[in-house]
Protein backbone atom coordinates (compact mmCIF):
# COMPACT_ATOMS: atom_id res chain seq x y z
CA UNK A 1 0.00 0.00 0.00
CA UNK A 2 1.33 3.44 -0.94
CA UNK A 3 1.74 6.19 1.60
CA UNK A 4 0.64 9.77 1.01
CA UNK A 5 4.13 10.89 -0.06
CA UNK A 6 4.20 8.22 -2.76
CA UNK A 7 0.67 9.00 -3.96
CA UNK A 8 1.30 12.74 -4.14
CA UNK A 9 4.64 12.27 -5.87
CA UNK A 10 3.25 9.78 -8.38
CA UNK A 11 0.40 12.15 -9.19
CA UNK A 12 2.66 15.17 -9.66
CA UNK A 13 4.83 13.13 -12.02
CA UNK A 14 1.79 11.81 -13.89
CA UNK A 15 0.36 15.31 -14.38
CA UNK A 16 3.75 16.64 -15.49
CA UNK A 17 4.13 13.89 -18.08
CA UNK A 18 0.58 14.42 -19.35
CA UNK A 19 1.45 18.05 -19.94
CA UNK A 20 4.70 16.93 -21.61
CA UNK A 21 6.97 19.15 -19.57
CA UNK A 22 10.31 18.38 -17.96
CA UNK A 23 11.12 18.44 -14.27
CA UNK A 24 13.19 21.54 -15.01
CA UNK A 25 10.21 23.35 -16.55
CA UNK A 26 7.84 22.46 -13.73
CA UNK A 27 10.35 23.25 -11.00
CA UNK A 28 10.88 26.70 -12.59
CA UNK A 29 7.11 27.27 -12.61
CA UNK A 30 6.87 26.26 -8.95
CA UNK A 31 9.95 28.20 -7.86
CA UNK A 32 11.88 25.17 -6.56
CA UNK A 33 14.94 23.23 -7.69
CA UNK A 34 14.68 20.28 -10.03
CA UNK A 35 16.25 18.06 -7.35
CA UNK A 36 13.57 19.07 -4.85
CA UNK A 37 10.83 18.28 -7.36
CA UNK A 38 12.48 14.92 -8.05
CA UNK A 39 12.38 14.15 -4.34
CA UNK A 40 8.65 14.82 -4.26
CA UNK A 41 7.99 12.77 -7.40
CA UNK A 42 9.96 9.82 -5.99
CA UNK A 43 8.04 9.97 -2.71
CA UNK A 44 11.08 10.75 -0.57
CA UNK A 45 9.60 13.99 0.78
CA UNK A 46 6.17 15.53 1.33
CA UNK A 47 5.68 18.83 -0.47
CA UNK A 48 4.62 21.67 1.86
CA UNK A 49 1.04 22.89 1.64
CA UNK A 50 1.98 26.17 -0.07
CA UNK A 51 3.71 24.22 -2.84
CA UNK A 52 0.74 21.87 -3.23
CA UNK A 53 -1.49 24.89 -3.79
CA UNK A 54 0.83 26.00 -6.63
CA UNK A 55 0.62 22.47 -8.10
CA UNK A 56 -3.20 22.48 -7.92
CA UNK A 57 -3.34 25.88 -9.59
CA UNK A 58 -0.79 25.00 -12.27
CA UNK A 59 -2.51 21.77 -13.30
CA UNK A 60 -6.09 22.93 -12.56
CA UNK A 61 -6.90 19.93 -10.40
CA UNK A 62 -8.94 19.53 -7.23
CA UNK A 63 -7.07 19.37 -3.96
CA UNK A 64 -8.24 15.91 -2.99
CA UNK A 65 -7.45 14.49 -6.44
CA UNK A 66 -3.70 14.72 -5.88
CA UNK A 67 -3.87 13.68 -2.24
CA UNK A 68 -6.08 10.60 -2.40
CA UNK A 69 -6.35 9.01 -5.82
CA UNK A 70 -3.82 7.45 -8.15
CA UNK A 71 -4.43 9.68 -11.15
CA UNK A 72 -2.46 7.41 -13.46
CA UNK A 73 -5.24 4.82 -13.10
CA UNK A 74 -7.97 7.34 -13.98
CA UNK A 75 -7.02 7.57 -17.67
Amino acid sequence: MENSKQTIGKNIRHLRLLKKISQEELSDELGITRARLGGYEEGRNDPPSDLLIKVYDYFHVATDAILRADLSKAD
